[in-house]
């Protein structure tokens, strides 16, 4: 199989994972119809970023409290994805309290979860090592 030649990248090519592709498409799906998602730290951004998701990541750790957090994302519909741990879990609970849920659709975290733990992996960084710029490790 020889690598496409159009000009855009095809990253299904590079993933001959079904596993993989299904994220990847699961984000792309995710990218264009939510224009907010929330994560806990830096490398779940950066992770989120790489499977290919190009709308707002906002990061917990950045604020300077739950309550002014949630405050901030007045308004904006947003996918909550913390770690599938304890921690991951009851941070999601407390932004889902304090957001009304017309704006929190828990759809994404459901099926993104599945996804990760079916391989083991129990938080957001872990896209980090499934893609690597684009391509599968």
């Amino acid at each position: 199989m020889s690598r496409p030649q159009n000009e855009e990248f095809d990253l299904d090519w590079l993933h001959p994972d079904p596993w993989v592709r299904s994220i990847r498409e699961l984000v792309t799906d995710m990218d264009a119809t939510v224009p907010t998602v929330v994560v806990e730290g830096k490398r779940d951004r950066q992770g989120l970023e790489r499977a290919g998701y190009t709308g707002t990541v906002r990061q917990c750790s950045d604020a300077s409290g739950i309550v002014p957090f949630a405050d901030s994302l007045e308004g904006t519909p947003v996918a909550i994805l913390t770690d599938y741990d304890g921690a991951g879990r009851q941070l999601n609970g407390r932004l889902r309290e304090l957001l009304p849920a017309r704006r929190v659709d828990p759809y994404w975290r459901r099926e993104l979860g599945l996804l990760l733990t079916q391989r083991g992996r129990y938080d957001i960084e872990a896209l980090n090592n499934v893609f690597d710029g684009g391509r599968y490790r």
